[in-house]
């Protein structure tokens, strides 16, 4: 049966130290064609040099690459970690000339591609790190402007898988709205491929069941989000408690106060700060299984809702849910950093004391990163359920 389906075509450029990144595109892709090319009439292409590249001869390898990778893809995709490439005559290297290339063309008419730039900040193995390749991925980057504009950073796997199927669902969601106005189908006379060919897993899968999880675990990350909080101010409050023992200690004729009262009293300060540690580490695993399996929901549930007429009340409380989620986070985080500031600030006293401080430092660090990722795929969440609703962007 013949039938019509717009085809839009992905090019992914990167060095080679983000195989893992490249492959999880290819996953992403495959699964949100599932959902889209029947019911949307939509299909992404991923165009990739390794499968659509050949054996020719050129200038250099970029420029056969250049030759046989069509210019007219839709949307661009550049990741870099630690890797800057090798020079190509033309550019820095092949990826950074892959991106003047589809820049260019962006500059010429904004709606004749995309451009979404994706920076790995995960910690680089000591035989991986080239001190002159990572400052040029460091200029490159610092090239292109503010966080949130041109790129964005990642942080691991999960989250950049999580980070471009949000946002390849917002590409979408932008192509729909236009898509009155421009007509890209191609006809086929055939089914789809057996990878893009809908499988009974993810026919089990209801968007209705998909915001219902999405929501119950966003409830349970604000219960284990103020239960954070709730111990923050706890070890805040014992802190100021063995201040002011410290100061009560009573002193003799010089002024000193007595050295064993006083490393008792600095030694139940760090068992506080330890005991804080502890419960930090204790709810971090809770928190991000309930943000994995949340996001997780809510994204295929998003997926599902670009090409269905949607139900307005469902996708507000999903907004509601996110709105609320962001504020508690944002709360959370402030007074994470400025509890932070008063531990990393204390004087160094014992060998006991010292560990925990380093301890309960690294701990809230940890726990300020999953904020910060957090946060950032609420952003992008909350942009994809104002546009399904129509509505203008959040503040």
């Amino acid at each position: 049966m013949v039938r019509q389906e717009h085809v839009l075509t992905v090019f992914v450029a990167s060095p080679g130290d983000v195989e893992t990144e490249r492959g999880k595109i290819e996953d992403a892709i495959r699964e949100l064609n599932i959902s889209w090319s029947r019911e949307l009439g939509v299909r992404l292409d991923l165009v990739r040099w390794e499968t659509h590249a050949y054996p020719g001869f050129g200038v250099d390898a970029q420029d056969v690459i250049n030759e046989q990778i069509p210019e007219d893809y839709d949307l661009f995709v550049g990741i870099m970690w630690c890797r800057y490439g090798t020079p190509t005559g033309r550019a820095g290297s092949g990826t950074v000339e892959e991106f003047e290339r589809a820049k260019a063309r962006y500059d010429a008419d904004k709606n004749s591609v995309q451009l979404m730039v994706y920076f790995k900040d995960e910690p680089i193995p000591p035989s991986q790190l080239d001190p002159a390749q990572l400052a040029k991925v460091n200029s490159f980057r610092s090239s292109l402007g503010n966080e949130g504009g041109l790129y964005w950073k990642f942080t691991d796997i999960d989250h950049f898988e999580k980070l471009i199927r949000l946002h390849l669902t917002r590409q979408v969601q932008a192509w729909k709205s236009r898509q009155t106005s421009q007509d890209t189908s191609i006809n086929y006379g055939h089914s789809p491929n057996e990878a893009d060919k809908p499988s009974d897993e993810h026919d089990d899968d209801g968007i209705l069941d998909l915001m219902e999880v999405f929501q119950d675990k966003f409830a349970e990350l604000l219960e284990i989000i103020q239960r954070i909080t709730t111990a923050t101010e706890d070890v805040g409050t014992k802190m100021t408690q063995r201040a002011a023992e410290m100061n009560s200690l009573r002193r003799d004729p010089k002024g000193n106060i007595n050295t064993r009262e006083a490393k008792r009293i600095i030694s139940k300060a760090a068992t506080d700060m330890n005991q804080f540690t502890a419960r930090i580490d204790a709810e971090l695993p809770f928190y991000n299984d309930a943000m994995n399996t949340g996001m997780n929901s809510f994204i295929k549930a998003a997926t599902m809702s670009v090409d269905l007429e949607n139900d307005t009340e469902e996708l507000q409380q999903g907004l509601d849910a996110v709105i609320s989620l962001r504020s508690s986070l944002a709360t959370s985080r402030q007074s994470t950093v400025t509890f932070r500031e008063s531990i990393a600030s204390l004087p160094r006293m014992t060998t006991t004391f010292n560990k925990a401080k380093r301890g309960a430092v690294a701990a809230i660090d940890r726990l300020l990163g999953e904020f910060t990722n957090s946060d950032q795929l609420l952003v992008e969440s909350e942009e994809v359920i104002r546009e399904l609703l129509d509505e203008p962007d959040g503040p």
